[in-house]
This record gives C-alpha cells, sequence and structure tokens, in this order.
C-alpha cells in the first residue's frame, strides 16, 4: 500500500511539472487558436539559460528564472513578430510548418553551439529528500508542484477577473467585435504568445534541477505537452494542471509495474480513451477546438 501511495505521489508531483511545461502552450492556442511546433524549444533554450547562469554566475535556477524569464517573453515577442504575425492570415499550415522549421533551426544551432552533451546542474538541497510519514519526495519536485499550482490559480485568475484578462476572452469569442469594441487585437496576441513563451521559461527553471538539457530535449517533452493540452481540453489552463497529473501518474505507475519503456504507452492509451468517450478532453467543452479558450 506505501508503495502504491509513493507511485501516486511521485506521479502527481512530476506530472505538475508536466503541466506547467503546457500550460504556455494551451495559453497560445487558446486565444491565437495556433499550434507553436517549436514550443519544446523554447523549453530547450529556457534551460540552457537557466543553465548557464548556474555554471557561470553560481545562481540555482530558482533564482535564475528572474532573468530567464523575461529573456524568454522577448525572445516570444520576437518570434511572434518576425514568424507568427506574417502567417496570422494565411491558412493555418503557414504557421505550421513556420514553427516547424524554426524547431528545426534552433535544434541544429544549439547542436553547433552546445554539442550533443548532456548538461545538468548539481543536486539542490544537500540532494535530500522530504519524508512524509511512511512517504519520500524529492525538494525540486515537492516545488516544481507548488509552483504549478501558483501559476495555474495565477493565470485563471488573470483571465476570469483583470481588464487584460477580459480583453483576452472577448478577442476569443469574436476577434473582429473586440476590434470594434477598441481592444488592440494584435497586442492581445502579441502579449500572449509572449506570455506563453514566458511561461515556458518558467518551466524550464523548474525542470532543470529535475532533468538533463540537450539539444534535442525539447523533442523528449513537446508531445507530452501536446497529449496534455488535449487531454485536459484544448483551451483549458486548469484542464492542463489535470492533464499532466494524470499523464504523472499513469507514467509512474506503468514504470513501476512494467517497464520504464511502456510509460508512453499507457498514457496514450489513457490519451485514446479521452478521445473517444469525451472527445473535448476531460474539462473542455464542446466546440472549444474552433472557439478557443474556456471562457
Amino acid at each position: 500500500m506505501d508503495t502504491l501511495a509513493q507511485l501516486v505521489l511521485s506521479g502527481i508531483l512530476v506530472g505538475s511539472i508536466y503541466a506547467l511545461m503546457s500550460v504556455g502552450l494551451t495559453l497560445i492556442f487558446g486565444v491565437l487558436r495556433i499550434v507553436n511546433f517549436a514550443h519544446g524549444e523554447f523549453l530547450m533554450l529556457g534551460m540552457y539559460g537557466a543553465w548557464a547562469m548556474s555554471r557561470f554566475a553560481g545562481v540555482n535556477p530558482y533564482v535564475g528564472l528572474l532573468l530567464v524569464v523575461p529573456a524568454m517573453f522577448l525572445f516570444g515577442m520576437l518570434v511572434y513578430k518576425l514568424i507568427v504575425t506574417p502567417g496570422l492570415d494565411k491558412p493555418h499550415l503557414v504557421i505550421v510548418f513556420a514553427t516547424m522549421g524554426l524547431s528545426i533551426m534552433l535544434q541544429n544551432l544549439a547542436l553547433m553551439i552546445m554539442s550533443a552533451d548532456l548538461f545538468d546542474v548539481p543536486p539542490m538541497f544537500g540532494g535530500r529528500s522530504l519524508g512524509i510519514g511512511p512517504l519520500y519526495v524529492k525538494t525540486e519536485l515537492l516545488i516544481g508542484f507548488c509552483i504549478a499550482l501558483g501559476v495555474t490559480f495565477a493565470m485563471r485568475w488573470i483571465v476570469k477577473t483583470t481588464y487584460l484578462g477580459k480583453a483576452i476572452r472577448a478577442t476569443v469569442q469574436d476577434r473582429e467585435a473586440a476590434s470594434l469594441m477598441g481592444i488592440p487585437v494584435h497586442r492581445i496576441f502579441l502579449i500572449t504568445f509572449a506570455s506563453g513563451s514566458a511561461l515556458v521559461g518558467l518551466a524550464a527553471c523548474v525542470m532543470l534541477p529535475v532533468f538533463s538539457v540537450f539539444p534535442t530535449v525539447g523533442l523528449n517533452f513537446v508531445l507530452i505537452a501536446f497529449v496534455i493540452v488535449v487531454l485536459g481540453g484544448m483551451g483549458s489552463i486548469e484542464g492542463a494542471l489535470l492533464g499532466g497529473i494524470c499523464i504523472g501518474v499513469v507514467q509512474s505507475m506503468s514504470s513501476y509495474y512494467f517497464a520504464p519503456a511502456y510509460g508512453q504507452l499507457f498514457f496514450f492509451i489513457l490519451f485514446m480513451l479521452v478521445l473517444v468517450f469525451r472527445p473535448a478532453g476531460l474539462m473542455g467543452q464542446k466546440g472549444t477546438a474552433n472557439l478557443g479558450m474556456n471562457p
């Protein structure tokens, strides 16, 4: 029984970090209704940035996020201006191929500059785990869980109560009517895309103490992120958290009871079952794929 509880707890903690990585993706899709196929490479850049600050400035990743997150916000603005904006009024596949091209370019640049070596940071907090009765948790995972919860509630609060959130929801529901009401739609798009990129930078700083960084690390996680976004409900911020936790628990239990190599097999089975019996996702609404973020 203790083993099962340990597996579930570990899965929840790891899944929350997966969810943190996915919130930016679901935010961008929910507002702009586009899929950023370079999302994994944004994560890779953020992890390299956090690693560089740890390696050369002696700053741990949790402090480094104070620089990495604004840097990724600015990088997101640049990508939006140069790559996303020209394709907004064109067929959807234009942005798909543009972001895929950006993904390949960033991967190869990282490979040329950083080589294929794996980089990580020294164990934090002495490498010790916290004991909760008979259960043990890594401190880094517990911090990641708390940050993921905080980000989810903060994003939901911003979208539901602030003027920016109201403008975002109006833009999602009808961008032409929002524009006629004086809402700067393209500025909302810019802020949303840059904010999604900043959230990826935050996730990168949280993930670095747990995972190594290398040029193709984004490929290992972006597929999980896409599954989480669809599983939780496309455009649902809290759905991303729930989807991430579900994926984490399934991966943790299948890796223990079967083999680590079967982890992806079982969460893809869960993914297909949800698509069959609840196509809108666990917390999505019917038509969300066309409408965007949940109102």
